[in-house]
């Protein structure tokens, strides 16, 4: 009898051991091209972006990833995957040379997705975006996704950021002095950066990275093009009852 306790038990642990190999959570990395030429002139489309898997979290995930990468291509339209997407940008790009045939350089648009962070529990994935469809210079932008890693749902600023008005002091203290702003003159009186009638905000890309809540202001988002990123980081350590922690 006691033998036959002993088998049960080791079934047991090889069951759980079992379920929860099953439940690690992976990623593999899934990639997009699509290229049109017309004479020396190309237009391309190029996407990397990580999949994840093994887990009933992962289909959560996916689904918002790439929801998001189409979200770049939006101009008026929707589309129902990255084929479509790119054929109307490939397109526009036949009609652009029609129109203008004297043009020179090509069109691109360029989409990288990269996990930056992983916890017990949370997730983020940042997106770094490159185009360029004529005009006097390229335009790029960085993004940050946040995932419950059990669930998968996306994390919404608001379970991000638990105390926006702390973490608003924060920011704009790391802002004014990445910005070098001098002691005493507001932002607003500043003359270099563009603010609503609110007020200093944070940013749309929050995310983690290395440990570190990072928050970035993409150009034109509050300064003009030639500013470029702030990119701006925070210890988690530091965060404690302001930002998600874990």
């Amino acid at each position: 009898m006691k033998y036959l306790v002993v088998i049960a038990a080791l079934l047991c642990f090889a069951c759980s051991k079992s379920d929860q190999t099953k439940e690690q959570l992976s990623f593999s990395t899934k990639a997009f091209s699509s290229e049109r030429c017309v004479d020396d002139n190309c237009a391309t489309v190029e996407a990397s972006w990580p999949v994840a898997e093994n887990t009933s979290a992962d289909s959560l995930i996916n689904e918002q990833i790439r929801l998001q990468l189409l979200v770049y291509f939006h101009h008026e339209k929707n589309f129902d995957n990255l084929d479509s997407a790119a054929k109307d940008f490939l397109d526009s790009f036949d009609d652009f040379i029609i129109d203008f045939p004297d043009a020179s350089g090509g069109w691109s648009i360029e989409l990288n997705v990269e996990k930056s962070y992983e916890s017990d529990s949370t997730l983020s994935f940042k997106f770094s975006e490159f185009n360029f469809a004529g005009g006097t210079h390229p335009n790029s932008s960085i993004y940050y996704m946040n995932f419950d890693k059990k669930t998968g749902e996306y994390l919404s600023l608001d379970r991000v950021i638990l105390d926006e008005n702390k973490m608003l002091e924060l920011t704009e203290a790391a802002f004014r002095n990445y910005h070098e702003v001098e002691e005493g003159v507001a932002l607003k009186d500043d003359g270099r950066f563009f603010l609503p009638e609110t007020g200093f905000f944070l940013p749309n890309a929050i995310g983690y990275q290395a440990d570190k809540l990072v928050l970035i202001y993409i150009p034109y988002e509050i300064g003009p093009y030639a500013m470029g990123y702030t990119e701006l980081e925070f210890d988690l350590k530091d965060l404690e009852g302001i930002s998600r922690l874990k």
